[in-house]
């Protein structure tokens, strides 16, 4: 079923859209302050897509908006892990203070705690966010470095193929007992004969 039909009924959000379109048309110079005036007042009185689209026809489609300045994905990640480590920071912080005042709330010792915390977090949202983040990240340093991902290991090389040997004939030779020492070859039987001799 399709969506975007003309004989379809138009939401508010077309309709506003539409509007939009128009005055953007008309700051380029394409509509008059009249033609403006009154296809500003047919988009929002009109009732289906197609209305709507009558009124943008005879011009052109607008250009796609740039990319908002100054958006960057890597500093939005870097912001986050920050905020993660804080609130990280913040619950040891907490349970410092509830060990304290279930304790008998005397010295507050949880003060040395809250220093730590507070210049490892500067620490950490200096090396995140401070000047030159970007490019440690991009060289892989510090703090601010790309989390590093481990190459897949290759696989493990396949065993040796051993060529086939071919079958003794007779019956199979048994292992020998442990310690015992293995037969002699036919040369070795000669000489131990003449050694006993």
């Amino acid at each position: 079923m399709s969506t975007d039909g003309p004989d379809l009924r138009a939401s508010d959000a077309e309709r506003e859209r539409t509007a939009t379109a128009l005055r953007e048309h008309y700051a380029a110079g394409r509509l008059d302050a009249d033609e403006l005036d009154e296809r500003t007042d047919a988009a929002y009185a009109a009732k289906t897509v197609g209305e709507l689209q009558a009124l943008v026809t005879d011009l052109p489609p607008l250009p796609a908006a740039p990319p908002r300045p100054g958006h960057d994905p890597e500093r939005e990640q870097a912001k986050a892990r920050v905020l993660h480590r804080a609130g990280l920071w913040a619950v040891l912080v907490l349970a410092m203070v509830v060990i304290w005042a279930a304790s008998g709330a005397g010295y507050f010792w949880p003060v040395w705690v809250m220093l730590g915390a507070g210049l490892r977090l500067g620490m950490v949202s200096w090396s995140e966010l401070g000047p030159g983040a970007a490019q440690r990240r991009r060289l892989g340093r510090g703090s601010a470095a790309r989390p590093r991902v481990a190459p897949p290991s290759p696989p493990p090389p396949p065993p040796p193929v051993l060529p086939d040997r071919p079958a003794a004939s007779g019956p199979r030779a048994q292992a020998p007992p442990p310690g015992a020492q293995p037969p002699a070859g036919p040369g070795e039987q000669a000489r131990g004969g003449s050694e006993q001799r």
